[in-house]
């Protein structure tokens, strides 16, 4: 489903709505909503980002596992990392905003736990796009093999801890480790 808001194009795939459908009607634990809206924050945060720093929001698109921009022209560096970490600022924001509240629930920790994940420096992930583009800027001609090393190293615990999971029934790590591992060799 697409449709576009003033000159903002919006695109909402069926995989999207069959993962948050899916992931809402599984969640038994009550954590879908405070995780949504862990999602919801982070998004907004790289959209005021965008929006502070002088870039422009052109496609917002919704797929099963991310949410993918695109704006037009081109940002300074310091510029697009801070667009980058906007989406992680605002995670933190909110929970330490939860925390200072006295809120010790399931939102805080999505807002934290979201900003840690999304801070791993791998593939597409907020941490791995900062990383590509702090290597781009001073190893031009390594970046990448940097990139695919750093990557790796640091999907090795993470391929780890999903395997000792496996056998209790948990294949949620392995699978975001799997997700990682492809993410990342796309590049």
């Amino acid at each position: 489903m697409a449709f576009k808001l003033g000159n903002l194009q919006v695109y909402l795939s069926f995989g999207f709505f069959a993962v948050l459908a899916g992931y809402l009607l599984l969640d038994r634990t009550g954590t879908g909503s405070a995780v949504l809206g862990a999602v919801a924050i982070h998004e907004a945060g790289h959209l005021a980002a965008m929006k502070l720093w002088g870039g422009r929001v052109v496609y917002l698109g919704f797929y099963p596992f991310g949410v993918l921009l695109e704006k037009r022209g081109f940002l300074p560096l310091w510029r697009e990392c801070a667009v980058y970490g906007g989406g992680i600022a605002a995670n933190l924001l909110a929970g330490t905003l939860c925390g200072a509240l006295g809120c010790r629930g399931t939102f805080l920790y999505a807002n934290l736990a979201l900003a840690l994940f999304n801070l791993l420096p791998v593939g597409r992930l907020d941490g791995g796009v900062l990383l590509r583009l702090a290597l781009d800027s001073r190893f031009p001609r390594q970046a990448r093999c940097l990139e695919l090393g750093i990557g790796f190293f640091i999907l090795t615990p993470l391929f780890a801890g999903g395997l000792l999971l496996l056998p209790r029934g948990n294949v949620s790590l392995l699978a975001t480790a799997c997700y990682l591992a492809v993410a990342l060799l796309r590049g």
